[in-house]
């Protein structure tokens, strides 16, 4: 488990992550912050929003990969 400490309007919170979650989200934070060491509260329900909606079209796309799937296996059992 790692400790990472993020700073939003000059608050530090420090979270708990598995190491290799922690990798992945350190890099995104990075990428996310774009050379800023501070956020304020609008940047961050910004990506969070962003966040949901790309998960949503995940899920999207995985419910539209199943259908055809499923379609492809019943055609194959008729």
């Amino acid at each position: 488990m790692k400790q990472i400490t993020l700073t939003i309007l000059s608050r530090d919170y420090t979270i708990t992550l598995d190491d290799d979650f922690a990798k992945i989200f350190e890099r995104d934070w990075q990428k996310f912050l774009g050379g800023q060491k501070f956020l304020d509260p609008k940047d961050v329900l910004n990506a969070f929003i962003e966040k949901c909606y790309a998960d949503y079209a995940k899920e999207n796309d995985l419910k539209r990969i199943i259908e055809k799937i499923d379609n492809a296996i019943l055609k194959e059992d008729k």
